[in-house]
């Protein structure tokens, strides 16, 4: 492309924001201005999205702040990483790949003991054949994950939500996939529990790491 035609397209740009409301714009119009380091298409973008990857950093991080830093971290990866975006998959769907990665990171970082659920608290198993989604049929989903402990909260986070296989896991986290399928059981069955009523405190088991 030769310099005047990136100029055209800049003043292109532009005007388009300039001239059209936010929700008119579309994603692939964004991109181009977040690669020429717009910093309207910028805010346009990270407005766009932001409230809805913050409500994915809840899931990973329960502490607001920690969620918020979590979130600003990523979108300056998204930023600086767009020009990689290769428009295969979904914008939304590679945001949320970065707020995974991010989500992992800070985890690893600041989490020097998982928390796991004990399989004492558990009263009766649940088969193996069962979908972890099956039970994402009530609208508290979320507050009740947000009351796991950390590490069984970030299994069932890739596993459930996110769609990472037991051996994806188990690499992330550095943790055996054993440990991953059984804290997916637990999980399963703790949430069950609590979504039909029966709440009770679970006894918490660090493992170092």
């Amino acid at each position: 492309m030769t310099c005047h035609s990136k100029l055209l397209l800049k003043k292109k740009n532009q005007l388009v924001n300039n001239i059209m409301k936010p929700e008119e714009i579309s994603d692939n119009d964004l991109i181009r201005g977040c690669r020429e380091n717009n910093r309207k298409s910028q805010e346009m973008l990270y407005r766009r999205y932001a409230r809805a990857m913050y409500n994915l950093c809840l899931i990973y991080e329960s502490d607001r702040d920690n969620a918020k830093d979590i979130l600003q971290e990523a979108f300056i990866k998204v930023f600086r990483n767009i020009g990689s975006f290769d428009n295969k998959g979904s914008l939304k769907g590679w945001i949320k790949k970065i707020i995974t990665n991010t989500a992992i990171d800070s985890y690893r970082k600041n989490h020097n003991e998982v928390e796991f659920i004990p399989v004492e608290e558990i009263i009766q198993p649940i088969s193996e054949e069962e979908s972890a989604t099956s039970i994402l049929n009530t609208k508290d989903i979320i507050s009740q994950v947000n009351r796991l402990p950390n590490g069984a909260r970030m299994i069932f986070q890739l596993y459930a939500i996110e769609g990472y296989s037991h051996k994806e896991i188990a690499e992330l986290l550095n943790i055996s996939e054993g440990t991953s399928k059984s804290q997916i059981n637990r999980a399963k069955h703790l949430l069950q529990q609590w979504i039909y009523g029966k709440n009770f405190k679970f006894r918490v088991v660090g493992q170092k790491g």
